[in-house]
């Protein structure tokens, strides 16, 4: 293989963040691709946009969910918002579920491709 082809093969498995591989009650992980879907539901008391992603969110729900005793809620809310708008690359983070089995976001990491 041409030198050049395998660093840049070797670059690229070093950038892309990988997906964490969340146990079977998906209490924590993350998620890098696009958000395709924002959903926002009056009916949950205390919840903020919920997203999903290309690649799907890996678990039982495909959903992750931003809740606003998150000390970042707006400036979470803005980045997920702005990314959605301009198709950026995201990770998204969580440690925990809510009871609907949604992710719950702690983290978002965006960036330019």
């Amino acid at each position: 293989m041409n030198h050049l082809v395998r660093t840049l093969a070797v670059l690229a498995v070093l950038v892309v963040p990988e997906r964490a591989r969340a146990d079977d009650d998906d209490y924590s992980g993350n998620n890098y691709g696009r958000i395709d879907l924002i959903h926002l539901d009056s009916g949950h008391q205390g919840r903020g946009p919920c997203l999903q992603m290309k690649p799907s969110i890996p678990g039982k729900s495909a959903w992750a969910c931003l809740w606003r005793n998150n000390p970042l809620y707006t400036e979470l809310r803005e980045l997920i918002q702005a990314a959605f708008i301009t198709g950026k690359r995201c990770i998204v983070y969580w440690s925990a579920v809510d009871p609907s089995s949604h992710k719950t976001i702690d983290r978002v990491e965006c960036w330019r491709t």
